[in-house]
């Protein structure tokens, strides 16, 4: 599994703090920027985007903020670093796509969840669109699963 964070880990060692650093730097150069808007009230899509086959969750309304990204059920997120960008969750986007396999179209939705192990209340993710603004009521997301769907 891959995942990328930006957000700094504590610790005293000076080696790690560099290791820290450079991992941030590198995810912010290969994360995706806050997004694109149409409407300067409206936002549509993170610009880049999310990166093709995975699931994106920013700190940030509108794809802003720390970003973390996952490629596999989740049944729950640790409290690490890696996974900040869904611990404190504020937008999210599903970058799976939809793939054509001996000429049927096959879409990968993907349904976030704000408790572990896939319960509580859910929100389903179509691929290629996002939520730009969890519902405060809604909360951070706890865990995530990958699911076929109908293509759009």
């Amino acid at each position: 599994m891959r995942t990328c964070s930006a957000a700094p880990a504590a610790g005293p060692a000076r080696r790690r703090a560099s290791a820290v650093s450079a991992l941030a730097v590198l995810c912010l150069m290969s994360a995706p920027a806050p997004a694109a808007r149409a409407d300067p009230g409206l936002p549509t899509a993170p610009a880049p985007p999310c990166a093709p086959g995975w699931l994106c969750g920013w700190t940030g309304p509108a794809y802003t903020g720390v970003v973390s990204l996952v490629a596999q059920d989740m049944p729950r997120y640790p409290e690490t670093t890696a996974y900040v960008g869904f611990n404190d969750a504020a937008s999210v986007w599903n970058a799976t796509g939809t793939r054509s396999t001996d000429g049927v179209r096959r879409s990968l939705c993907v349904t976030v969840y704000n408790k572990p192990d896939y319960t509580g209340s859910s929100l389903t993710v179509r691929p290629g669109t996002g939520i730009p603004q969890l519902a405060a009521s809604f909360g951070h997301v706890r865990s995530s699963r990958f699911h076929p769907c109908r293509p759009s």
